[in-house]
């Protein structure tokens, strides 16, 4: 039985008309919903991008990415940025983020983020994207906190609205190192 899935072991690749999406099951039936039914055609009208994740050729998880801001007053003082004086931050939205309800705890979720990490860090170079956000199912919560996710000031609904600021990782990555 496989503990940890190792991030190189694991490939990333756009969702295509290509892929069997058939037999890809999360903990989360809407999640499975969107990625069967929607995540195709919302990548080809330019409002979401979806990756799929496979090890030794089995679909293992997936992400969808989305442009996202959020409003200077949501997030706390201590990542707020003196000389910036507009009302919302550019940020990129995790919409979706599933592993398949076997892979669950091996690692998988911590990889996708992993690359969503990479992915921004890579878009930041483009144009401007200092946040990360997240609409996070209750469930879901503790699992991106543990990765420095912060709850947004504002009220949570269905969902707990969460961010991370990548400056402030970035600054934390680099005096670690």
């Amino acid at each position: 039985m496989v503990s940890s899935i190792p991030f190189e072991d694991l490939t990333f690749v756009l969702l295509s008309s290509d892929h069997d999406l058939s037999r890809f099951h999360s903990a989360e039936p809407e999640l499975d919903e969107f990625l069967k039914d929607d995540a195709l055609e919302n990548q080809h009208n330019l409002i979401s991008v979806t990756r799929l994740v496979f090890w030794k050729g089995d679909l293992v998880g997936y992400f969808t990415l989305i442009n996202d801001s959020i409003e200077v007053r949501a997030v706390e003082e201590c990542d707020r940025d003196e000389c910036y004086h507009f009302r919302k931050y550019p940020a990129l939205k995790i919409a979706r983020l599933a592993t398949h309800c076997e892979c669950e705890r091996f690692g998988v979720g911590r990889s996708m983020l992993r690359k969503i990490f990479a992915i921004t860090i890579t878009l930041s170079h483009y144009v401007g994207c200092r946040i990360i956000t997240v609409d996070s199912k209750y469930s879901a919560v503790d699992f991106y906190k543990k990765f420095a996710f912060k709850q947004a000031i504002r009220s949570p609904g269905e969902t707990v609205p969460l961010y991370l600021d990548l400056k402030s990782a970035l600054q934390r990555i680099s005096s670690d190192s």
